[in-house]
């Protein structure tokens, strides 16, 4: 495809093969495989589709001591901590990726999202630049990616079907 895929900073895996900008829909979902330099273009015009007020929240990781006392086994997934900030104008939301989208994004270990407080409608930003969007009527926001080139495709592959346990 000659398209190159550029992840997070921080983030090194060997071989992303067949990884490209891409995205799939079904039902009330859409899921995204989106190039670190157009995440945060995607996301800004994605905000603007969202029924306010809207909400913003972030995943972060447990501090070590706190996974200590939560985790029963070694196979139990990790636990994390969850902020939320709600009932936020289209312009706090825009203010908040303005200031701090490029350290969201390239993190590398939080998660975040924003929502509707009114809708059933959710853009949630996880790792290794797939996006997940829920919304009871999605072509709203299917037509963000159209406008900035993103291809649909009916099975997306993501850097997670490239990571094995190794």
């Amino acid at each position: 495809m000659g398209n190159e895929f550029n992840l997070a900073q921080g983030i090194e895996i060997d071989d992303i093969t067949g990884i490209h900008n891409c995205y799939e829909a079904s039902g009330n979902r859409i899921i995204a495989s989106i190039s670190s330099e157009k995440l945060l273009n995607i996301l800004s015009d994605l905000l603007r589709q969202l029924t306010a007020p809207i909400f913003f929240f972030i995943e972060t990781p447990c501090d070590e001591d706190t996974e200590k006392k939560l985790r029963k086994k070694d196979t139990d997934p990790f636990h994390k901590n969850v902020y939320y900030l709600d009932n936020c104008t289209h312009k706090v939301a825009t203010a908040i990726i303005k200031r701090y989208g490029d350290l969201l994004l390239n993190d590398g270990i939080v998660q975040f999202g924003f929502g509707s407080n009114t809708e059933s409608e959710e853009i949630y930003i996880m790792k290794y630049n797939v996006m997940s969007i829920y919304a009871e009527e999605i072509s709203k926001f299917r037509k963000i990616f159209d406008k900035h080139n993103i291809p649909y495709e009916d099975n997306i592959k993501t850097v997670w079907d490239v990571l094995s346990q190794d």
